[in-house]
């Protein structure tokens, strides 16, 4: 139960009168957690900045740091909690209320390089997403630093993990937990399994996030922190089953959490009940208004009936609390390309392209909008760049076969500039990633064929497979008729055949422009 409210006006008082003797930091701290927890986050604001007025002369916030020194090396060795540090950190959880992202991230970035252990400023950073992905390793790399060669190397070791959990790299995440867990001891702490499974769900591995959040639950059924991407895990994987368990213990135990009805709404969404996961999905925000997955989740209910404004108004608001997440714009991107705004729709997906550069989503989807406005050497170099992530990616990286749409779709902008042999090269990539995918083996016999002579022997192949795949796939069965024609006649008049196999290979570009880039 909620401890009352009525005495903090009272500490303040208390606190306040200090200030006729000489400002002192501590009478300071507490007065302004007072105001925080009273709702007055301006006031809370104004009675700590003048007594930190050193500390933001020294020191900007910024990210990179502008100069090298400064007070975090000397903070960072200290075994006491750092006042100063304590004292930024609750400066920057004010303007993070008051949604004055630039302060807020300038006071918590001076919380961390004054005490690299502040860990309420790390929580403030990550569970806010007040970071874009670059920064978010900018900051790992100066704490890091900054506790290298102490006691609390195993701090660093934990902020790895919870920073910069949206880079595209499988690998280096495996040897970090797995250094957690032998040298520190630390692989069944909560805290860690919880940013494994963020990562975990950022790198679309939806079943290893769900196997690691599940952890998290059999240890604490109600820890709240690891719950949103436990149950979007579950909705990613269709589990309605375990959902609805879920949901219904997490309602029946706390009725006035957010995260209780936003488990409601997620099972009400996966089974196709629009109009009652949307009144879920409002109640978690009536709630905890600041609860950005649940807005998120009411867009997308939204999105799911074609409702756009009110699907996008939804995103927005998640965008505003999430300023560093990628995700809301991602959606808002998706949801004006689904209506036809390109330019906005191209807005908003480089926006979240510069939040997070390492998902192949945002890429596939802003690739697909520059092919709708015909700027085919643009979207060429943004699907190039999803295919040099798949080459960084290990073999059975989950992450790869979230590659495979953006690689589809490079080959069809190679088959539209007509270059045939780089199409059928990055049709097979893609059917690499996608063995059953119907529509490339399909494609990949249209390149295959436009290319003539032998080729069309392979061309044949694809047809009958993409065929047996899809049955009901008309132009394939008039393709296969085709090639086949072709391989009896080649011998006959091989440069017409050619000619005609490349104009058949065209009727893709005004058959196919949405399907093939969906």
């Amino acid at each position: 139960m909620p401890r009352p409210t009525g005495c903090r006006p009272r500490r303040f008082h208390r606190g306040a009168s200090a200030q006729t003797a000489p400002p002192e930091l501590r009478a300071r701290l507490l007065a302004a957690r007072c105001l925080a927890r009273c709702g007055k986050h301006r006031e809370c604001a104004a009675t700590l900045e003048p007594a930190l007025r050193d500390v933001a002369e020294r020191d900007d916030g910024a990210l990179p740091r502008a100069a090298a020194g400064g007070p975090g090396a000397r903070a960072a060795a200290a075994p006491a909690v750092d006042l100063a540090a304590a004292a930024c950190a609750c400066v920057g959880a004010a303007y993070e209320a008051l949604e004055n992202r630039p302060r807020s991230v300038a006071w918590l970035v001076r919380a961390l390089r004054l005490d690299a252990g502040c860990a309420e400023a790390l929580d403030f950073v990550v569970d806010r997403r007040l970071l874009s992905a670059s920064e978010e390793v900018l900051l790992r790399d100066e704490c890091a630093a900054a506790l290298e060669g102490t006691d609390r190397a195993w701090v660093a070791a934990v902020y790895g993990a919870r920073l910069g959990c949206r880079d595209a790299d499988p690998a280096g995440d495996a040897s970090m937990f797995g250094a957690l867990a032998r040298v520190h001891g630390l692989g069944d702490n909560p805290e860690v399994l919880r940013a494994r499974a963020e990562r975990c769900y950022a790198a679309h591995d939806y079943r290893g996030a769900y196997e690691v959040a599940r952890r998290v639950r059999e240890g604490d059924p109600y820890d709240f922190g690891a719950a949103p991407v436990y149950l979007a895990s579950l909705v990613a994987l269709g589990d309605k089953h375990e959902l609805f368990g879920a949901a219904h213990e997490l309602a029946r135990a706390y009725p006035l959490r957010a995260c209780s009805w936003f488990a409601v709404g997620c099972y009400y969404l996966l089974v196709g009940k629009n109009d009652q996961a949307q009144r879920h999905f409002h109640k978690a925000c009536r709630l905890a208004p600041r609860f950005a997955p649940a807005w998120v989740g009411f867009g997308n209910a939204f999105a799911a009936q074609d409702e756009s404004e009110q699907a996008m108004a939804a995103y927005r608001t998640a965008a505003r609390l999430f300023p560093g997440s990628h995700v809301p714009l991602t959606y808002i991107g998706m949801e004006y390309l689904r209506t036809n705004n390109l330019p906005l729709a191209k807005h908003f997906l480089r926006g979240a392209r510069k939040l997070c550069g390492a998902d192949p989503l945002v890429a596939n989807e802003l690739g697909v909008v520059e092919v709708r406005q015909g700027l085919l050497d643009d979207a060429c170099r943004t699907f190039q760049g999803v295919l040099r992530l798949l080459e960084r990616l290990p073999e059975r990286a989950p992450l790869r076969r979230a590659c495979a749409a953006s690689v589809f779709n490079l080959a069809q902008c190679y088959r539209k500039r007509r270059r045939f042999e780089e199409a059928a090269r990055a049709f097979v990539v893609a059917l690499a990633l996608e063995p059953g995918d119907a529509a490339a083996r399909g494609a990949l016999g249209v390149a295959l064929h436009a290319l003539g002579g032998a080729h069309v022997h392979r061309a044949v192949e694809c047809y009958h497979v993409a065929l047996a795949q899809r049955p009901d796939d008309t132009f394939c069965s008039e393709m296969l008729s085709r090639a086949l024609r072709d391989v009896a006649d080649v011998d006959f008049d091989g440069s017409y055949l050619l000619a005609e196999h490349r104009l058949a290979a065209t009727r893709l570009d005004d058959d196919d422009d949405d399907a093939a880039m969906a």
